[in-house]
């Protein structure tokens, strides 16, 4: 049987920036708040470059989601609203995050170990007050039980229809073909 569900992960993002900082996270959140409108944001907090290239203290959020987007999805999701806050591939290469959203979590599975285990990460983790994760019970496919009792019904009406024939041949007066013995024929 196949399932018809949109099985629920809750995802955890990270949001940074080091140029225009609130104006650019405050971008972002608008942004993602229209795709994921369940989304939920932290406190924002200072970090300090882990990069040599960055000389600017980073401002940084998280944002944690439920949703039935596959992870996949949900990068591309967060590379378009990079790209549409202005992040452009040589910023970092001059020393400037304009934003940066990672997925690092997605349901129980860690995708950027380092960015989960980060100081920060954890502080705000901390802070957060999240709901209990949804569980989603997964409903069957309404198609493939339409389809299966199309198939009942066949199989029904297939036996209503020999059925029928063995009423019809009992009320005939015509004996059965198979209870009829072959005439003796003169030689």
């Amino acid at each position: 049987m196949h399932l018809n569900s949109s099985i629920m992960s809750r995802a955890l993002l990270t949001i940074g920036s080091n140029t225009f900082a609130k104006t650019n996270i405050d971008k972002a959140k608008r942004m993602l708040t229209f795709l994921f409108p369940n989304i939920i944001f932290s406190d924002p907090i200072l970090s300090e470059p882990d990069d040599d290239r960055y000389s600017y203290l980073f401002r940084n959020i998280l944002a944690v989601v439920d949703t039935d987007m596959p992870p996949e999805e949900i990068i591309n999701k967060i590379k378009q609203t990079e790209r549409a806050v202005g992040r452009t591939p040589r910023d970092k290469y001059v020393g400037k995050m304009v934003i940066d959203i990672d997925l690092v979590k997605y349901g129980d599975a860690i995708l950027r170990p380092k960015d989960y285990e980060r100081e920060y990460v954890q502080h705000l983790l901390g802070t957060m007050d999240l709901p209990e994760e949804e569980v989603t019970i997964p409903q069957p496919d309404t198609d493939e039980i339409d389809a299966q009792a199309g198939v009942s019904a066949e199989i029904d009406t297939d036996m209503l229809d020999v059925q029928d024939v063995q009423a019809d041949q009992e009320a005939s007066d015509l004996p059965d073909p198979d209870e009829v013995e072959p005439a003796e024929t003169e030689a």
